[in-house]
C-alpha cells in the first residue's frame, strides 16, 4: 500500500455514457482538497469504451473476472493504494465532489461510513417507487432489527472504509453479488466497528443506452435471505423459543382446566394439545438451525458467542449433557407410555380408553420432540467439539 491519502473506487460495467461525469466529480474533489489520491475503476467485463475512457481520464483500471457488484468492489478495495477507500456507482447517481465528510470521518478513525439517502434527498426519478417506499425501507428495518444497529439506509451505494480499522475485510467478506452491500453493514455491526452515517443526495443516473444493473425482485430476495441467515439469534432462535413456550402454555392450560376450555369461541380438548405439539417441532427445528447457522457464521467472522445467555447455553453445553438429557426424557416418556401400551396389550390391542389416559397422551406427545431435539443438538455439538474447536 502506498502513502496516498484516498482511493475513490467505482465498479464499472459498460458505463461509457456516465463514467466521465463521475470521474470528473472525483477528480474535482481530490484537486479541491489538495489530496494525494487515485481514481480506481474496477471493471467487471465492459464491452463498450469504458476502459478506454477511464484510462484517458487518468484513472487506474483493475480487471475483475468474477461477475458481480460485490466481486468488483472487493477486488478494487484489495488493490487500492490508500487505506481510505470511498466507493460508489459509476452511473452518476452519486456526486463524488461531495464526499468530504466521508473522508474526514474515515481519517478520524471511523471504520465504516455510509450515506443515507432517506434523511438526505432523493431527486425526482432517481429511485423507483417500489425501492423508495417498499424495498429499501423494509430491508433497512429488518437489517436494523436483526443486526442491532441504527443504519437508516442499508443499501446506499455511496460508502467508504478505513482499511486499517475495517479489519480482515479481505478474508471475511465473501459475497460477490448485490448482497455485498448488506454484508458490509452486517460485518461492521457483528464486529462492533465504529460506523458513521451521513445524509446525501441521490441523483438520477446518467445512463442513456444501458439499463440499471440492480434487479428489483431477485436482488431484493438475495438481500432478505442474507439478512435472515446472518442473524440466527433473532430470525431463528428467539422464534423457536416462542413456539416452544406457546406449546407449553397451551398444554398447561388444557391440563389445568380438566382437559377442556374455550379459547376465542373455540372449544379445546386434550386432543388439541397433541396437535399443538407441532409448535414444539417447529421450535426445535428453528433452534437447531440457529445453532448450526451461528457456528458457520462464527467460523467466517470469528464471533465465538452471541449476545444472549440462553443461546450461548445451548451453543456451548457439552454434547454428553445433551445425550444425558435425551436419556432422562426417554425414561420419563417410558414411565408415562408403559401404562398405555400395557392397557392396550391386556385388551389384545382391540380397545383403548382414551379418556383414561388423557394426561399420559399429552405428556408423551409433548416429550417426543425434546428427546429427538436433544439428540440432534448433542450430535451437532459433538461434531463441533471434534472438528471446529
Amino acid at each position: 500500500m502506498s502513502n496516498l491519502d484516498i482511493t475513490i473506487l467505482m465498479p464499472c460495467l459498460n458505463e461509457e455514457t456516465c463514467l466521465p461525469y463521475s470521474i470528473n466529480k472525483a477528480k474535482s474533489f481530490i484537486k479541491k482538497n489538495k489530496l494525494r489520491g487515485e481514481i480506481l475503476i474496477s471493471d467487471n467485463g465492459s464491452t463498450d469504451k469504458s476502459i478506454f475512457i477511464a484510462k484517458k481520464l487518468g484513472c487506474r483500471v483493475v480487471h475483475t473476472k468474477t461477475k458481480g457488484y460485490g466481486a468488483a468492489l472487493k477486488n478494487g478495495i484489495n488493490k487500492s493504494k490508500s487505506k481510505i477507500v470511498i466507493f460508489g456507482d459509476a452511473d452518476g447517481s452519486y456526486d463524488f465532489s461531495q464526499i468530504g465528510i466521508f473522508y474526514n470521518k474515515l481519517k478520524l478513525g471511523y471504520a465504516f461510513v455510509i450515506g443515507d439517502r432517506f434523511s438526505g434527498k432523493i431527486n425526482k426519478g432517481a429511485m423507483p417507487l417500489t425501492h423508495k417506499y417498499l424495498g429499501n425501507p423494509v430491508l433497512s428495518f429488518l437489517g436494523r432489527f436483526f443486526f442491532k444497529n441504527k443504519i437508516n439506509d442499508f443499501h446506499c451505494g455511496l460508502r467508504g472504509i478505513n482499511k486499517d480499522k475495517f479489519k480482515n475485510f479481505n478474508k471475511n467478506l465473501f459475497c460477490n453479488g448485490m448482497e455485498f452491500a448488506t454484508e458490509m453493514v452486517a460485518y461492521a455491526s457483528i464486529k462492533n466497528f465504529m460506523i458513521f452515517q451521513t445524509p446525501i443526495t441521490l441523483h438520477k443516473d446518467k445512463r442513456k443506452n444501458t439499463k440499471p444493473h440492480l434487479r428489483t425482485w431477485p436482488d431484493g430476495w438475495r438481500h432478505l435471505k442474507f439478512i435472515l441467515t446472518l442473524s440466527p439469534l433473532r430470525s431463528m432462535f428467539l422464534p423457536g423459543i416462542f413456539f416452544i413456550a406457546l406449546n407449553l402454555i397451551f398444554m398447561i392450560m388444557i391440563a389445568s382446566s380438566n382437559f377442556s376450555f374455550d379459547f376465542f369461541n373455540t372449544k379445546l380438548s386434550f386432543l388439541s394439545s397433541i396437535y399443538f405439539t407441532l409448535f414444539s417441532w417447529i421450535g426445535i427445528f428453528l433452534i437447531t438451525s440457529a445453532i448450526q447457522s451461528f457456528r458457520i457464521i462464527s467460523q467466517k467472522y470469528g464471533k465465538k458467542n452471541a449476545d444472549n445467555f440462553l443461546f450461548n447455553l445451548f451453543l456451548n453445553t457439552k454434547s454428553d449433557n445433551y445425550f444425558l438429557i435425551s436419556l432422562m426424557l426417554l425414561i420419563v416418556f417410558t414411565i408415562f407410555f408403559y401404562p398405555m401400551i400395557n392397557y392396550w396389550y391386556l385388551n389384545k390391542f382391540a380397545f383403548f380408553d382414551i379418556n383414561l389416559f388423557k394426561l399420559n397422551l399429552i405428556l408423551t406427545t409433548f416429550i417426543i420432540p425434546y428427546v429427538i431435539g436433544s439428540l440432534i443438538i448433542g450430535f451437532l455439538n459433538y461434531l463441533n467439539e471434534l472438528f471446529l474447536k
